[in-house]
């Protein structure tokens, strides 16, 4: 091939470098002139047989081009990051085409999928004749709820997506994310779920995997390391890098910790790990995570930008870790108060004052910028009286950096005897640690 490719390349060289001489210009034109009566029938036939050569050289010489663009998702490039929009000029991806219409007219077009290790992406748009817009600005009927993907035994739910408004509101380009279907699955049904006027109609466009499309991953590498601070401690599982994206997995509690908690009632509910990767000392952009509690316990799993070609070193920086805590932490309290500090699970609370207004107590404290009181009550002669508000917020900027947070909680009753009933608080313990991850 490279041989041919190589003698064409000669050719045109030497076809560009041909001269067409003067004379022979001038006498074609003449001829012309003289026979340009002679008639557009022959000249007619002959337009079309020089446009169908040209036609066929154009083809001849463009087809790997034209196959090549035929293979790319046109449309999409607004909702695709850098590394999709490579993957996409390179053709990485399976081409589907297929179409579902529903009873109001809409159209979903399942364009082409792209699948590796950490993902499978569903390139799709939604079209609909006679658009009606909503109050909201978003057109009625182009967005499909509960998208899903089902297999020969198993559902892969939606993780993600986004969608593009294009050609006067007629249409939407959607790119929405899947779980990687396992190795074992051939034919896939994407489930379509369309709401009008109430009611929900479904549909699905049915495909098969061409797995010689498929990208699988770059680098796949176990952590298993466990770090702990006073009251929680994160285990990181592994790592797997693939063309689309960088998926950290791991875990804050498997299913037998997860019932002592519940059982002896000190359960936690993770919010959110903090955590950067960085390749050859440069961060990686972070495109996502979710946080799951089922059988297996609470895990996670936090995507990122796919990996440097080149990769030279590879860390895990943890910054924090964040979760809601059962405390159930009871507090006496009188309206001589002042700037009365405690701590509650590590946690610096300061209650600065209590006092009395037009029927109600209030009460102001101060703790660190992430500690917030998710449930709080306070009991008023033998009565447990709930929050009614959160006023006069503020954040103030100590000069070591840290960040305290000081507001006034409004109880809507008075009495004699104060106590400030702590059921539940969120807080995030400082990891800051590096996982050294080999890439060898």
């Amino acid at each position: 091939m490279q041989q041919v490719e190589k003698m064409l390349n000669d050719k045109k060289i030497e076809i560009d470098k041909i001269e067409v001489p003067i004379e022979l210009e001038e006498r074609l034109a003449q001829v012309l002139k003289d026979k340009s009566i002679v008639k557009r029938s022959r000249n007619n036939w002959m337009t079309k047989a020089v446009a169908a050569c040209l036609i066929v050289i154009f083809i001849g010489y463009n087809f790997d081009t034209l196959a090549f663009y035929g293979k790319r998702f046109m449309g999409y490039d607004t909702i695709m990051n850098g590394t999709l929009k490579q993957l996409n000029d390179l053709g990485k991806g399976q081409v589907i085409g297929k179409n579902y219409t529903f009873k109001n007219g809409t159209v979903v077009r399942l364009d082409g999928v792209m699948i590796d290790a950490n993902q499978l992406l569903a390139f799709y748009s939604v079209k609909h004749p006679s658009i009606e817009v909503n109050p909201s600005g978003i057109p009625t009927y182009l967005s499909i709820h509960n998208l899903s993907i089902h297999g020969t035994w198993r559902t892969y739910a939606e993780k993600g997506g986004q969608g593009h408004i294009a050609h006067e509101n007629e249409e939407v380009k959607w790119l929405s994310s899947f779980e990687a279907p396992v190795f074992y699955e051939k034919t896939l049904n994407l489930k379509l779920n369309l709401i009008d006027n109430g009611a929900v109609e479904e549909g699905q466009i049915s495909f098969k995997l061409d797995r010689n499309k498929a990208m699988g991953h770059n680098l796949k590498k176990t952590i298993n390391q466990t770090l702990k601070e006073s009251q929680t401690q994160v285990r990181f599982k592994s790592i797997t890098a693939s063309p689309t994206r960088t998926v950290i997995s791991g875990s804050v509690q498997n299913i037998f910790e997860l019932v002592k908690d519940q059982l002896s009632g000190e359960r936690i509910r993770p919010e959110n790990i903090e955590i950067k990767l960085i390749a050859n000392g440069k961060e990686i952009a972070w495109q996502g995570g979710e946080m799951t509690t089922d059988f297996k316990g609470i895990t996670f799993h936090k995507a990122f930008d796919t990996l440097p070609s080149e990769l030279k070193s590879l860390e895990i920086y943890v910054e924090s870790f964040s979760a809601d805590h059962d405390v159930n932490e009871n507090i006496k309290l009188n309206l001589e108060d002042k700037n009365k500090s405690m701590h509650i699970q590590g946690q610096a609370i300061q209650i600065d004052k209590v006092y009395e207004s037009k029927d109600s107590t209030f009460i102001t404290i101060t703790t660190g910028e992430s500690t917030i009181l998710t449930r709080v009550y306070l009991g008023i002669d033998d009565n447990k009286i709930e929050l009614k508000e959160t006023i006069e917020s503020n954040l103030i900027k100590q000069e070591d950096g840290t960040i305290l947070h000081t507001r006034t909680l409004h109880f809507p009753k008075t009495g004699k005897n104060y106590q400030l009933i702590i059921e539940r608080m969120t807080y995030a313990e400082l990891y800051n640690k590096i996982i050294e991850i080999p890439i060898h």
